[in-house]
């Protein structure tokens, strides 16, 4: 296939810059955060290699990572030492370490209150083997029942959907929550990167960027993710400055 025109590229930026809605911002995130999904024991050549990107560009903190504990309920965490070795030791870099469903098998949080609780109370248990409680969660593919929500709301889990977050006082904001790396064609590099930094730019809102391990791992996924958080550092200081002004403003 041809690689897109200069043209294309900008056209295709600028009708998907102009789809953003009003995202939230969200102290507790900033104005970025990265949310590394399914990070399990089978994916550790492909985690190191994408966290060795993040610590080049020093977004350890800015750094989510959703945590799969048995996934597909044959791969318990505790019974894999160098994968647990290689969290603590993120974790002491400033990573957070967060609740990514139990197994990730189909839709499992699209469920009944009491598998719910049961399957949260597991995932749970496995993060302490870590000492780590949760803030947030994702559930695998964003399936998600209400009965489910009211029980990861009621731990006091915040959790991040595809376009929303849920935080446990009833609250619910809209989200910018992008994913430009899923098995990414190399002709396509150009316009994801330049849509991504068009979005970043000018979103009044935190940037939320999604990633999976695999997904990622090819040529053109990692030149993106390299690129774009080249970007994010170079730009830091101008979206604090710009957003400090127009919550000045009073938005």
């Amino acid at each position: 296939m041809k690689r897109l025109s200069v043209f294309a590229v900008l056209f295709l930026v600028l009708l998907s810059s102009s789809s953003i809605a009003s995202p939230a911002y969200v102290p507790s995130f900033g104005h970025f955060a990265i949310l590394l999904h399914d990070v399990s024991p089978a994916y550790l050549p492909q985690l190191q290699q994408i966290t060795a990107v993040i610590d080049e560009y020093d977004l350890q903190n800015e750094t989510y990572l959703f945590v799969i504990p048995d996934h597909g309920g044959k791969m318990p965490i505790w019974k894999y030492g160098a994968f647990m070795e290689f969290l603590e030791e993120l974790e002491r870099e400033g990573y957070h370490i967060e609740l990514h469903g139990y197994t990730h098998v189909g839709d499992e949080f699209d469920c009944n209150a009491t598998v719910a609780e049961r399957k949260l109370e597991l995932g749970l248990k496995a993060l302490s083997y870590l000492n780590v409680t949760p803030k947030y969660f994702i559930a695998p593919r964003y399936a998600l029942s209400r009965a489910a929500l009211e029980v990861l709301l009621r731990h006091n889990l915040t959790v991040i959907g595809r376009d929303f977050l849920y935080f446990p006082n009833g609250t619910v904001e809209p989200i910018c929550n992008r994913e430009y790396t899923w098995y990414i064609p190399s002709f396509l590099l150009p316009y994801q990167l330049a849509s991504a930094e068009s979005v970043y730019l000018n979103l009044n809102g935190t940037f939320f960027l999604s990633i999976h391990p695999r997904a990622v791992n090819n040529k053109a996924g990692m030149e993106f993710l390299r690129e774009f958080l080249k970007f994010v550092e170079e730009n830091k200081e101008l979206l604090k400055r710009s957003h400090g002004s127009r919550v000045g403003e009073g938005r």
